[in-house]
């Protein structure tokens, strides 16, 4: 045998398996998948915004979330989603409301040096569990899947503490926000692109993007001035909060 047709032989068993499996497709109807990654602040938790402590006080965090995907149709499903999210929190905007209140107290105690802060923070929550209609697009075993969702969401503010210290050594600064949780109907929508890579499982890439109307009621800043009446700065508005999360994960189809 020539040395040339002993090459192609597993050339063309190469090339034939390749072309069953290009053309093979998943007719599975269910997906059960999860997912984490990286998470941004969207709406007015993420910028910044005169006379609000609120706005810009969200950073950057993490997420988990869980799927259910079930095709009616090939094209055609539902997708139910439960995540979490936990976001840091940028002190600033809160720093920024309390050395105005310190400099109108001043005045009052006698004090005229600079002030330096500790400050404390907990984490920002964003908790959803979602439903809505979604589509398919199939490229063999390759898929693209889209959605919108609405359902319930609750999200739950951090906890600020911070302590002044004057250079004079008198009349520590107490600043405190305490933690709210509100909840309600959120909305959301995204898209995940699914690679088998063996029997049911495949790996996937998904992008989330997760909103409500959040009011977190009895709400205040508290600013304590050595022995000056504590001053509180309420906060009840309502705001247009949410995050988009991208990341990835694995999934069965079955």
């Amino acid at each position: 045998m020539k040395i040339s047709q002993r090459f192609s032989i597993p050339f063309f068993a190469l090339f034939l398996f390749t072309q069953v499996d290009a053309t093979a497709q998943n007719d599975n109807r269910s997906f059960l998948s999860v997912a984490g990654g990286y998470s941004l602040p969207v709406g007015e938790l993420a910028r910044e915004k005169l006379n609000d402590p609120f706005a810009g006080l969200t950073g950057s965090g993490y997420y988990f979330q869980a799927n259910y995907d079930f095709r009616i149709a090939r094209w055609f499903g539902l997708k139910l989603s439960g995540s979490m999210n936990k976001n840091t929190t940028r002190p600033q905007p809160i720093v920024d409301i309390a050395d105005r209140r310190v400099e109108e107290i001043k005045g009052f105690i006698n004090e005229t040096t600079t002030h330096t802060w500790d400050t404390r923070v907990s984490r920002w929550k964003f908790n959803a569990i979602m439903a809505g209609p979604a589509i398919f697009l199939n490229f063999n075993r390759v898929q693209i899947e889209g959605h919108v969702q609405g359902g319930y969401v609750e999200v739950t503010s951090p906890t600020v503490d911070m302590t002044g210290t004057f250079q004079s050594g008198e009349n520590q600064i107490l600043v405190h926000l305490s933690p709210a949780s509100t909840s309600g109907f959120g909305v959301g929508a995204g898209a995940s692109l699914r690679l088998p890579i063996a029997g049911p499982l495949y790996f996937h890439i998904s992008g989330d993007f997760l909103a409500t109307e959040a009011q977190l009621e009895n709400v205040a800043v508290n600013v304590r001035v050595g022995k000056y009446p504590e001053v509180s700065i309420p906060i009840n508005e309502k705001r247009f909060v949410g995050v988009a999360n991208v990341g990835a994960g694995l999934g069965i189809s079955f």
